[in-house]
């Protein structure tokens, strides 16, 4: 009965928390993907936000440390364009640095003058550390606190996690760059908006040959300018399985998506874990996409103890 009532005080939380999400933030803003981080993410094609159980959650829903099922999880991980990461996390702890480039629509002339635009590329870079609380026993809320650094200036933001853990079913919500930061200033100014996700996931139990099988959900509560070549509006939906086999020796996963903001087009992702030493994971993935600013391959490491 205590787990009964324990677990509607936990959704009566959520709930709120999603429509506040859904109607506190911006409406539009140049912002980062979600999955421009973690391989096993990228391979689900971003449907993570209530998965996040590795040293990614420090990125992708910081509560999700609470779930991890490693007590030392480390991860090293590369991709396009030089961006790289590395995380360190214990349950409930966690620190992390992201070098990632990004893209913003810049006018190339005044503003007014209806002159041409013009593509800026940046990188950004962030240190994080992460910590959660349990309100209650199914519901954890945990932030990310971080010092990011753009154009030259460096400002500290959070990044906010919830999950909800319901037996096989867990609830997610993530707000990125909650101070809605902008850096630099005049024409170079990078602005790095809200951005808001929810998901669902299910796991199943072992059957078979197969370990683990994990279902997952993700939708953006907000929309949000994203840079590239079109310099167009996201707003994604994302849906994506995860499987493990061979004593979970072999992890394979795919997923597929759509922006459906308007104009937006659809991608697809696969991603696959081989662990060819105990605690040691090898993890590749690939994205490709309508839009070819998604295109995006990532490799990593990942240590865990």
């Amino acid at each position: 009965m205590d787990d009964c009532r324990r677990g509607r005080r936990a959704r009566r939380l959520i709930f709120p928390l999603v429509a506040i999400a859904t109607i506190g933030f911006p409406s539009l803003s140049f912002a980062q993907r979600f999955d421009s981080v973690g391989v096993r993410a990228q391979g689900l094609a971003g449907a993570f936000v209530a998965v996040a159980d590795d040293s990614s959650a420090t990125w992708w829903n910081p509560a999700g440390l609470a779930t991890q099922q490693k007590f030392v999880d480390l991860s090293l991980e590369i991709a396009e364009r030089a961006d790289r990461g590395v995380s360190l996390t214990f349950p409930s702890l966690g620190f992390s640095y992201y070098r990632l480039t990004v893209s913003q629509l810049q006018p190339s002339g005044p503003i007014g003058t209806g002159g041409s635009v013009r593509e800026d590329s940046g990188v950004v870079s962030q240190f994080g550390a992460t910590v959660g609380h349990s309100i209650t026993q199914p519901l954890v809320v945990a932030t990310t606190v971080k010092l990011v650094n753009a154009r030259g200036d460096t400002q500290a933001d959070l990044d906010v996690g919830v999950m909800g853990s319901f037996g096989p079913v867990r609830l997610g919500l993530a707000v990125r760059d909650l101070r809605n930061p902008t850096y630099g200033s005049g024409s170079d100014a990078l602005a790095l908006g809200r951005r808001a996700r929810a998901g669902v996931s299910v796991a199943a139990s072992s059957r078979g040959a197969l370990d683990r099988l994990v279902v997952a959900f993700d939708a953006d509560l907000n929309t949000a300018f994203a840079g590239g070549a079109d310099g167009h509006i996201e707003q994604d939906v994302t849906g994506g399985v995860e499987t493990w086999w061979l004593g979970e020796r072999l992890g394979l996963r795919g997923g597929a998506g759509r922006n459906v903001a308007t104009g937006g087009g659809s991608f697809g992702a696969f991603g696959v874990s081989v662990m060819p030493y105990p605690r040691l994971n090898i993890e590749g993935a690939m994205t490709k996409g309508s839009d070819f600013a998604r295109d995006r391959w990532t490799l990593g490491l990942r240590v865990t103890f």
